[in-house]
C-alpha cells in the first residue's frame, strides 16, 4: 500500500516539492474548496482539475479521475506508480495522490440510495501559465520566435525522455496536444495528463481496440489498424509542432 502522508490538515504542503505524498480527501475537500466549479481548471477524458490553495499559498493541480476508468485499488496504486518516477524538467511532477471510500447517495433506478463510491486523484504542481493551447490561442500574447522556439525544444526534450531515457521502461503519452502541454512562471513547458499511462515492455508495437488520443494528432497506422507505437507520439509532436508555429505566423504577420 501507499504510504501514509504527512500531509495533515494545519500543515503547510512544504513537503509538496519533494516525493509525492498520499493525501487526505478532507485536506483535497478543504484546499479546493469542496472541489467547487470556480476552482476548475479543466477536464476531459479522464477526469476534472481543481486548482487547490492551501492557507500558506502553496498551490497544486488537483485531477479526481472518472468513474468511467473502472480502476481498483491495485490499478490505481500503478498508476501512482508510473507517474511517480517521472523527474524532468519538461514533465510535469507528481506530487500526491489520494484513494479514500466515501458512503453518500447516488440516483439508482430512479431514486436515491447509500452506497460507498470511491474517490481518487492525482496531485500535480501547478503550472501558473495555463495550457499551449490557451497561450497561442490568446492573441493578447505577444511573444518572441525564441520564446516559441524554446517552448517547442522543451516539449520535444521531454519527450525523449519519456520514450528514451526513462528507466527502467518507456512510457507512451498518446495524447500530445498543446492542451496537454503546461507553461511554469518562466514559460517553461511541462508535458501532462497522461490520462492513464502506457508502459511498453518488450513489444515495440501494440494493437489495441481503446479509443485513444484526440482526432487531428492521431497517427494514420492507429486510425487504421489501431497500432501503438513510438510514432504515435512524434506523429502529434509533428502537428503539435506545425499549430505552434502556424499560429505564431498568423500573429506576427497579419
Amino acid at each position: 500500500m501507499l504510504q501514509p502522508s504527512i500531509f495533515r490538515e494545519g500543515s503547510n504542503m512544504d513537503n509538496a516539492v519533494g516525493h509525492p505524498k498520499l493525501m487526505s480527501l478532507h485536506l483535497l475537500e478543504e484546499i479546493t474548496a469542496g472541489f467547487s466549479k470556480n476552482r476548475k481548471l479543466g477536464g476531459g477524458a479522464y477526469g476534472d482539475v481543481y486548482l487547490g490553495e492551501h492557507k500558506d499559498g502553496v498551490k497544486i493541480a488537483v485531477k479526481e479521475l472518472k468513474d468511467v476508468l473502472d480502476l481498483d485499488d491495485e490499478q490505481f496504486e500503478k498508476e501512482y506508480r508510473n507517474l511517480e518516477i517521472l523527474e524532468h524538467k519538461n514533465v510535469v511532477r507528481l506530487v500526491g495522490s489520494c484513494n479514500e471510500t466515501k458512503g453518500e447517495y447516488v440516483p439508482h433506478k430512479g431514486r436515491m440510495v447509500f452506497a460507498e463510491k470511491a474517490r481518487r486523484m492525482l496531485c500535480f504542481e501547478y503550472m501558473c501559465n495555463g495550457s499551449l493551447e490557451n497561450f497561442i490561442y490568446d492573441e493578447s500574447n505577444a511573444c518572441s520566435w525564441h520564446t516559441h522556439y524554446a517552448i517547442i525544444k522543451g516539449i520535444c526534450e521531454g519527450l525523449e525522455y519519456l520514450h528514451e531515457k526513462l528507466k527502467p521502461d518507456p512510457m507512451y503519452h498518446l495524447d500530445l496536444k498543446p492542451a496537454n502541454v503546461l507553461l511554469d512562471e518562466n514559460m517553461s513547458p511541462k508535458i501532462a495528463d497522461f490520462g492513464v499511462s502506457r508502459l511498453f515492455l518488450e513489444e515495440k508495437t501494440r494493437k489495441t481496440n481503446s479509443a485513444l488520443g484526440t482526432l487531428g494528432y492521431i497517427p494514420p497506422e492507429y486510425i487504421n489498424e489501431g497500432l501503438i507505437s513510438i510514432k504515435f507520439d512524434i506523429f502529434s509532436l509533428g502537428v503539435l509542432i506545425i499549430t505552434t508555429i502556424l499560429k505564431v505566423n498568423n500573429f506576427l504577420f497579419s
